[in-house]
């Protein structure tokens, strides 16, 4: 069985699905990490020197590489909804969480980040609005599940994503 969390960056995919994986005893795999292992460089530099188009390619390829894995929960980056190839791999999984976080809450996350290649170019505030409404119609159409991020602990979370699986 796989889990796969999305949302937005800062929801807290990565730090819930660590948590997870180690409670249910899965493999934990964290597709921007498997990129970075991958090209020998951190995402921004691969934003700043390829670009993001480039960026999207890799991640379709990682996201098929981890959909074989048979017992994983598998963190995506918040942009992995914008590849239509993306979007038709996530709507055949059985178990795809929607980690739906306010745009108060991804800012108050990010805001002291300097490894998110889209944010840090002026508003960060409007930029993530931006992303959460681009982004949201695919969000809710490949996930099975949605989770209310705000106003929860990570333990709390954890639970309701193993109680719908």
């Amino acid at each position: 069985m796989r889990i796969v969390l999305i949302g937005p960056m800062g929801s807290g995919k990565s730090s819930i699905g660590k948590i997870l994986a180690k409670k249910i005893d899965f493999k934990f795999i964290d597709t921007d990490k498997l990129i970075e292992i991958k090209e020998g460089i951190k995402i921004k530099e691969i934003f700043n020197s390829k670009g993001e188009s480039y960026f999207r390619d890799l991640e379709v390829k990682v996201l098929e590489e981890t959909l074989t894995a048979q017992i994983a929960v598998i963190a995506t980056g918040g942009g992995i909804v914008e590849r239509e190839k993306n979007r038709l791999l996530l709507e055949n999984e059985k178990n795809v969480f929607f980690l739906n976080s306010s745009v108060k809450r991804q800012f108050e996350r990010t805001k002291d980040s300097d490894k998110r290649p889209l944010l840090n170019k002026g508003d960060n505030f409007k930029t993530l609005r931006e992303l959460y409404k681009k982004r949201l119609p695919y969000y809710e159409n490949v996930s099975r599940y949605e989770i209310e991020m705000d106003n929860k602990t990570n333990e709390e979370i954890v639970e309701q994503i193993i109680k719908n699986t």
